[in-house]
């Protein structure tokens, strides 16, 4: 321990004379370190971070058919014959309309189970959490608000524990509000407040029987029950539903997973992203690292004498190693202690910069995790990038440490000095060649033909569900809101649609055609589909290629239709010629039918992504698919977006004015999720691009700097000897650029290889774009020479007299 203070003092002292040197260091390791903290915290986010609960490694998430959603009677079956769970939750989310001063506003609910704060075991912050599924028959519903939510809207007012709030036109009482940070047991769904589900009725006129499959479902282990016994009892219980119903939970299975993070849907694809994400921040360390280890390799050069004395005087050589040791964790520690600070206000800015209309909250704030994450980091960088400086000048051969270059001035070329500045050039062209490419790739995506006309396109949500109207009110009121939209001033055209594309959402189904009804569950052709109104695909610019668009007469009742895309129908009836298709059958409901009619194929349009290959697509008509939320969208070439604006507003607040003011969006903004990927691609590694080359730049000079310096009395000999300015700028230009060259051609090798494991993320750029890679390395290039340029034209004005009297 003596001797470890010993060093430290030591340290302190030695980096207190040195502050040039202690400053470029630190802030170097500081933006390296800090980077990788911010990513780390956002993977942890979405892969490790636990519920707010009480014992939250006692709660597992339950799934089914891999997804996260169950059906109300399949979650109660469970619930009620379980042995290993000592509460099973569900949960629902859902928008409501909150009424006041006359005025209805769009707000975000979660109907839950009656155990559900129990299970939780966080006591609420004010009142009480819920009796039970429903109160005392007659009573008037209770609700809980969310603390973020009695806070933001409600001032933290104490009085509105027992006031009544008007949801969706029925009365609830405040009987209590959350503790503090809890949001939700879903995982990034941030409601403002909770409702049992008991009283769904009340709350949208739908008992939860109606539900269908929406239930997320959280449960707790009783005490001593591991994850495998549950998945055991489970699949017991499974087998014994499946044998009641065999048609229906054929392909069903259950099980159970730790509830941390994203959900297990989602976290593959959410891993792969932080992995590779982290690999890139790595690679911004590294360049950190060999800054500051080029900096110690100079720093240890000019103490060769002092660690020469102290080995002739009996030093050992690992005190010297721990001494110089204690130094480069100590700049480590520092380093990461300011970086802790940079991923603080970075990862408080993220979520601001995630395109999202969905009340959506995460929670990115550094945890213990983290900071164990970068301690680890700091101990190891500062042994990765000071060990080698540490054995270089600790070296036991004492005479020529003791003599040093004080008799000759000369120059030490040191082979691991110049693979650092190689390895710098090397990583920073990979990183700078990847974000060029997403730029790229960003740019060429606003040129990607989407399959429909997005100029002059609005979208305008709306949500029926506020209103509790029945399937036959829906149906009506959208489709007199559809007449009134088409007469609007400006609006050429008007459709309605469940989804609007590239926008996140999409649906999913199997089909069986006919003929084909004994396919096996697993081979049947799937589909995305869509569910519109008559006059969609002329609204979107989508050309119909063969047969007809859906009309007034394809409503409930009618023969049940269906218009498939181009790849649709190539891909389910690949030997039959396309007129062909119109009049063939499919069905979504089973081999037993009903059977849909094929009345139409239409051009190929972009769905999820706009890199995609052309997706079987099938659109379904609005007449016979009736759903409470769909999209109007209009399309008013001559009409910015704050007069459509207004005219949407103006006329849903007429038809109904109870509907919270409906959102309206370009369609351009709706589709910013799908170009999520390329955005965060430019941006993380546009990024860390810049910051490894504003390191790399900074190493390259200061090794120059260094060179220079420690050639003083060499370039002064040169010059006696006759050689010009031109030749001393030419030969320290030339050394320093071969380095660069190497570090170049390296560069371009991994990049190649890094570009083509980048493919699926690029739009319209190929990996290996001549352009990137011809542009990125002469910018590097450029950069490096202006580096050297600076410490090279010092030496070229070196005065001969003064450079032979310099020791």
């Amino acid at each position: 321990m003596d001797a470890f203070l010993r060093d430290l003092r030591y340290t302190l002292r030695a980096l207190r004379r040195s502050p040039g040197f202690t400053l470029v260091a630190v802030l170097s390791l500081a933006l390296g370190i800090g980077a990788n903290t911010t990513i780390f915290s956002v993977a942890n986010a979405f892969l490790f971070q636990a519920p707010r609960a009480e014992r939250p490694g006692e709660l597992v998430r339950v799934y089914t058919r891999h997804h996260s959603p169950f059906d109300f009677h399949d979650y109660g079956y469970f619930k009620e014959r379980n042995g290993v769970f000592s509460h099973f939750i569900g949960e629902r989310t859902s928008y409501v309309g909150l009424e006041s001063g006359g005025q209805t506003e769009r707000v975000a609910a979660s109907m839950v189970s009656a155990d559900f704060f129990p299970a939780i075991g966080l006591p609420t912050a004010l009142g009480r959490a819920f009796a039970g599924e429903r109160d005392e028959p007659g009573a008037v519903p209770p609700v809980v608000l969310t603390h973020r939510f009695w806070k933001s809207r409600f001032g933290g007012d104490p009085s509105m524990v027992g006031q009544t709030l008007r949801l969706n036109g029925s009365a609830f009482t405040v009987v209590g509000v959350a503790a503090e940070g809890f949001t939700s047991s879903v995982f990034g769904w941030r409601p403002d407040f909770f409702v049992p589900l008991g009283e769904s009725k009340a709350l949208l006129g739908q008992e939860p029987r109606d539900f269908g499959g929406s239930l997320y479902v959280t449960a707790r282990l009783k005490p001593g029950v591991s994850s495998a016994q549950a998945n055991a009892e489970l699949q017991t219980l499974m087998s014994q539903l499946r044998a009641t119903d065999t048609a229906r939970y054929a392909r069903m299975s259950v099980r159970v997973d730790h509830a941390r993070g994203i959900n297990a849907e989602v976290r593959q694809p959410a891993a792969l992203m932080s992995a590779f994400l982290m690999v890139v921040v790595g690679l911004v360390l590294l360049v950190a690292c060999a800054n500051v280890a080029n900096l110690l390799l100079a720093r240890a050069t000019t103490r060769r004498r002092e660690v020469g004395i102290r080995l002739a005087l009996g030093a050992s050589r690992w005190s010297i190693v721990r001494q110089l040791l204690t130094e480069s964790v100590l700049l480590a520690l520092v380093g990461g202690g300011l970086g802790l600070v940079v991923a603080m206000w970075a990862t408080d800015a993220l979520p601001r910069m995630i395109p999202n209309t969905e009340p959506f909250e995460l929670h990115l704030t550094p945890d213990g995790r983290v900071l164990a994450f970068t301690t680890a980091l700091c101990l190891l960088t500062g042994v990765l990038f000071g060990l080698a400086p540490a054995l270089q000048a600790s070296s036991p051969d004492v005479i020529p440490a003791l003599r040093d270059d004080a008799t000759v001035g000369g120059y030490r070329r040191s082979r691991l000095r110049s693979a650092l500045v190689v390895a710098q050039v090397t990583l920073s062209l990979v990183l700078l060649t990847g974000s060029t490419l997403f730029l790229r790739s960003l740019a060429n995506a606003h040129l990607i033909d989407p399959g429909f006309d997005t100029r002059g396109l609005y979208d305008a949500s709306l949500d029926l569900g506020t209103l509790r109207y029945d399937e036959s009110r829906q149906s009506a009121f959208y489709t007199e809101l559809l007449r009134r939209a088409r007469e609007l001033p400006g609006v050429r055209a008007a459709a309605l649609a469940a989804l609007v594309p590239l926008s996140g959402s999409n649906m999913e189904m199997r089909l069986v055609l006919e003929g084909a009804e004994s396919v096996p569950v697993q081979q049947r052709p799937g589909v995305y589909f869509n569910v519109v109104s008559p006059g969609y695909l002329a609204a979107m610019g989508i050309p119909l290629v063969r047969g007809r668009e859906f009309g007034d007469q394809d409503v409930e009742g009618a023969p049940q239709v269906a218009v498939l895309s181009e790849a649709a129908a190539r891909r389910m009836w690949p030997d039959v010629q396309p007129g062909a298709v119109i009049g063939r059958r499919l069905s979504w409901s089973g081999p037993e039918g009903p059977w849909v009619t094929v009345v139409g194929i239409a051009r190929d349009s972009k769905f999820v992504t706009l890199g995609e290959s052309p997706r079987s697509f099938m659109y379904v008509p609005f007449g016979q698919s009736v759903r409470r939320e769909m999209v109007l969208q209009l399309r008013a070439p001559g009409s910015g977006l704050a007069a459509v604006r207004a005219a949407a507003r103006d006329l849903v607040k007429e038809m109904e004015p109870r509907l919270p003011p409906v959102e309206v969006k370009t369609v351009e903004e709706d589709m910013q999720l799908s170009l999520l990927p390329a955005r965060a691609g430019a941006g993380f590694l546009g990024t860390f691009g810049l910051l490894a080359l504003v390191l790399a730049t900074v190493g390259i000079y200061g090794v120059t700097s260094y060179a220079v310096a420690q050639r003083t009395r060499e370039i002064g000999i040169r010059a006696a000897l006759g050689a010009g300015r031109r030749e001393v700028l030419r030969l320290v230009l030339a050394e320093s650029m071969r380095l660069v060259a190497l570090g170049l051609v390296l560069g371009l090798a991994l990049a190649l290889g890094a570009g083509r494991l980048l493919q699926s993320l690029l739009y319209g750029v190929s990996p290996t774009d001549p352009l990137v890679f011809a542009g990125t390395p002469v910018i590097l290039a450029v950069v490096a020479l202006l580096a050297t340029l600076v410490p090279a034209r010092r030496a070229a004005r070196v005065d001969p007299m003064v450079a032979l009297r310099h020791e």
